[in-house]
């Protein structure tokens, strides 16, 4: 069995799974609460599903990039759990987790992540073409360069909010396509699968050396977001 944590942003999921696929997964709006939630929460599915900790043969990590505070606890505890019970760990990238769950053959795609201060995780892919087609690094972009970006139809997923699709239209950007809010939601249970096929072949991380990809700055201060609805 294995565990999927993902603390990439406040939206908080966790998944098991098997050879057969997807057993459990719950996602929830932590917010910042994910060191006082988590353990909880995946005390519960355990309870919920039947299955004992002593059953879990690897745990699955979501990498970022995303939020500091976020992905610390996640790497903090996924690292706990594997070093206490000799765990596989399996390190997945979180754009790549988007494009696997979003991605259609042949068809652009542009996972988003916000980091905060307007500004967006993303990557190019391209699926179909060698798996899940990257064909582009991570990049920490403002919608200005992402509407650069799109210069042909594409489709976005991850976080993509009505501020952000309006600013693209206003943009002259055209041909977008985007998951219904319900389809949209960021769900461990991708993340789990990408990571059993690693688990399946044999592939294994460090937990002495592997680190969150972070991308963006911490965030000390809270700053304007140019895509934010001014107050009244």
């Amino acid at each position: 069995m294995l565990l999927a944590i993902d603390t990439t942003t406040a939206l908080t999921g966790l998944a098991l799974a098997d050879a057969r696929g997807p057993l459990a997964e719950c996602v929830w709006e932590s917010g910042r609460n994910h060191t006082a939630q988590l353990l909880p929460q995946l005390d519960l599915l355990l309870r919920h599903t039947g299955v004992d900790h002593r059953a879990l043969r690897a745990v699955a990590i979501a990498l970022g990039p995303g939020s500091w505070s976020g992905l610390r606890v996640g790497m903090s505890i996924a690292k706990g759990l594997v070093l206490a019970d000799n765990l596989a760990l399996l390190g997945v990238n979180s754009l790549e987790a988007l494009a696997y769950q979003h991605g259609r053959p042949g068809i652009p795609l542009y996972p988003l992540i916000r980091l905060g201060r307007d500004r967006f995780a993303t990557a190019p892919f391209l699926p179909g073409v060698a798996d899940l087609g990257r064909q582009g690094p991570d990049r920490n972009t403002t919608p200005d360069e992402l509407c650069a970006m799109l210069k042909q139809p594409a489709m976005l997923c991850g976080d993509v909010d009505e501020r952000l699709l309006a600013h693209l239209e206003r943009s002259g950007v055209t041909g977008i396509d985007v998951p219904s809010p319900a389809a949209a939601l960021r769900r461990p249970a991708f993340l789990a699968e990408l990571a059993w096929r690693r688990f399946a072949a044999g592939e294994r991380d460090d937990p002495v050396t592997i680190e969150p990809t972070y991308l963006g700055e911490a965030v000390k201060q809270a700053a304007p977001d140019t895509l934010s609805t001014p107050r009244a």
